[in-house]
């Protein structure tokens, strides 16, 4: 056994079970995505493939795990990937930051003495689909945040535990076996028509979420329940069942994926929506009274979801946001030229690294990614040697170069002779 993976599997001792409790569930649960690779070919998009559970055993496995978090549980030395950064990232931009963060991770292992683990093509796709997965997911609620929010949004007045004055306000602590907030999403969306017309007779404003709320919600909720009653668990979504549900339910009508806003409905494709589901029950609750009464004008039926309905629905509503416009050939030319690749990567294979020109039509982020971090540390050595600093890319460069790798490093011959 290697130093390195002595040090693997001690990791996996202690942060196995912790984690596994933590997110095995979600990413079990949303992204079972056997999904095939797709470059910039007729669509334009690129899509990340790959398995999110297999993903957290590769995330274990190659000692990613010592150094960073997930969710709060991991090493502390590098970022919580679960966390940080806030904002949503695209297929491309996860490329870049692996990039951008790449030589520090690797100074830190040759300091630590581990060898840099290397990466096939599905393992890496598996590890994008499991680090998109997780940051899908709400951090553990604050339930006395919750508490107050309870209160403050008025929910107590209906939702009383175990009493019958108000027949159309569930008991919410029915809703704590609900091990998974896509549960929530549907049961608050099928509530929400009911809940609205008797908050109109008690002249009630319709309560608003933002942030944590939700997630804090959810965490008093469970607090409330003494009883140990079974909990209920979804079936891995299916997002090409979503798709379907997506037509099928009306939601098409109104909203767009990858197009342009309707009169202010949102495109749900866009990566201005919010980045975890909790985040997307409470935009779905805000703006459940103005989706009714679009839908009561254009005589559209407000439909209902079943959990697998709404778990296929939301894995599909995420697992097109792994798409992306394609880039700038044009932009992505320039950048490989300004970032100082044209210097080692010459057509013809007569620089110091590969020639990239095979690479034509075949450029995905996960390809990128793979020969980019097994490729690295040699990279970087050299660029160390010739005293070349190391490019750093800002968001939608990664895209627009690898547009221009797909369509062919050729056309940058023509313009070299000008010179």
């Amino acid at each position: 056994m290697t130093a390195t993976t002595a040090t693997v599997k001690r990791q996996r001792t202690w942060a196995w079970p912790a984690v596994t409790k933590t997110i095995l569930l979600p990413v079990s649960l949303l992204f079972a995505l056997g999904l095939a690779a797709q470059g910039s070919g007729n669509s334009g998009y690129f899509l990340v493939p790959g398995e999110a559970k297999a993903g957290m055993k590769t995330f274990f496995d190659k000692g990613c795990i010592r150094c960073h978090a997930v969710m709060g549980e991991g090493g502390r030395s590098a970022p919580d990937l679960g966390r940080a950064p806030a904002g949503y990232l695209s297929a491309s931009e996860i490329v870049a930051a692996m990039w951008n963060h790449a030589p520090q991770m690797w100074t830190k292992m040759q300091q630590q003495k581990v060898a840099p683990p290397s990466f096939s093509a599905s393992e890496m796709a598996n590890l994008f689909a499991f680090l998109y997965s997780v940051r899908s997911m709400d951090e553990p609620g604050d339930a006395e945040r919750g508490r107050q929010l309870f209160s403050a949004k008025r929910c107590g007045e209906c939702h009383q535990r175990g009493a019958r004055t108000a027949p159309r306000a569930p008991d919410l602590s029915q809703w704590a076996s609900y091990r998974n907030p896509v549960s929530w999403i549907q049961a608050m969306w099928n509530h929400a028509p009911a809940m609205q017309a008797l908050m109109e007779a008690r002249g009630y404003s319709w309560p608003e979420f933002q942030g944590s709320d939700v997630a804090d919600l959810l965490a008093y909720v469970r607090t409330q329940v003494t009883s140990r009653g079974p909990h209920l668990y979804l079936r891995p979504a299916s997002p090409d069942a979503g798709k379907t549900l997506f037509t099928a339910k009306g939601c098409a009508n109104c909203h767009t994926l990858h197009g342009s806003d309707r009169a202010g409905v949102p495109d749900l494709g866009t990566r201005s929506l919010p980045r975890t589901l909790g985040q997307f029950a409470a935009q779905m609750w805000n703006h459940s009274p103005t989706m009714w009464v679009s839908m009561k004008a254009q005589n559209i039926p407000r439909p209902q979801f079943s959990n697998k309905e709404m778990a296929d629905l939301v894995a599909y509503l995420f697992a097109e946001r792994y798409f992306e416009a394609s880039g700038n050939s044009g932009r992505g030319r320039r950048m490989f030229e300004v970032k100082g690749c044209g210097s080692c990567h010459v057509p013809g294979g007569s620089g110091s690294g590969p020639d990239l020109s095979s690479w034509q039509g075949r450029v995905s982020p996960v390809r990128l990614a793979t020969s980019m971090w097994n490729h690295g540390p040699v990279m970087l050595g050299r660029m160390q040697e010739q005293q070349m600093p190391w490019p750093v890319f800002q968001t939608g460069e990664m895209v627009d170069l690898m547009e221009h790798l797909n369509r062919g490093l050729a056309e940058r011959q023509p313009a070299r002779a000008r010179r």
